[in-house]
């Protein structure tokens, strides 16, 4: 003797719950169903795993000397040719602005990244316009390379942006000054 409410069942994804309220559960004995079942366990595991392990997921601070270099090459060149951004800026946050780019350009996390300035805090030239230059030393955890900066910036007088950015690049910590 066969059970028929088995029988019809057997092709749905949903079916009534048997515990005696009107909710619609996955059918275990559709292969969809089951599917679905075993992929919302592995979900709620693997979120639960995530949620005591959230480093999983974050970008890693450890440089290499190469990955170094290509970042920091290619973050000077983007905010050279950009011209929007100047040592000496009305915020004076232009090693935040060059820690953020090099982090961006190397995939890596800014906490890993150290940009401290290797020279006297530049003058802005918002106003009056004129030269801004400074230097700036770039460091990253896992490797012992340096670099030193060399940021040169002409200010246009009383307008926005720069006529150039020009960004020199040396292997290296800067001097001391």
């Amino acid at each position: 003797m066969s059970n028929s409410r088995y029988d019809d069942d057997s092709d749905r994804v949903f079916i009534r719950s048997k515990w005696g309220t009107s909710r619609y559960v996955y059918n275990p004995r559709n292969p969809v169903g089951l599917t679905l079942i075993i992929s919302s366990l592995l979900f709620a595991v693997g979120g639960m795993y995530l949620v005591h392990h959230p480093d999983l997921l974050k970008a890693s601070d450890r440089w290499s000397e190469s990955e170094l270099r290509e970042a920091v090459s290619a973050a000077t060149d983007e905010l050279a040719s950009e011209a929007l951004f100047g040592p000496g800026g009305v915020a004076s946050n232009y090693g935040e602005i060059l820690r953020a780019r090099i982090a961006e350009q190397g995939d890596h996390s800014e906490d890993g990244l150290t940009v401290t300035l290797a020279s006297e805090r530049p003058e802005s030239a918002l106003f009056d316009g004129g030269a801004e230059w400074a230097y700036y030393t770039v460091r990253a955890d896992g490797t012992d390379a340096a670099f030193c900066l060399s940021v040169d910036a002409m200010k246009r007088k009383r307008e926005m942006g720069y006529e150039f950015v020009t960004i020199d690049v040396d292997y290296g910590a800067c001097p001391a000054s």
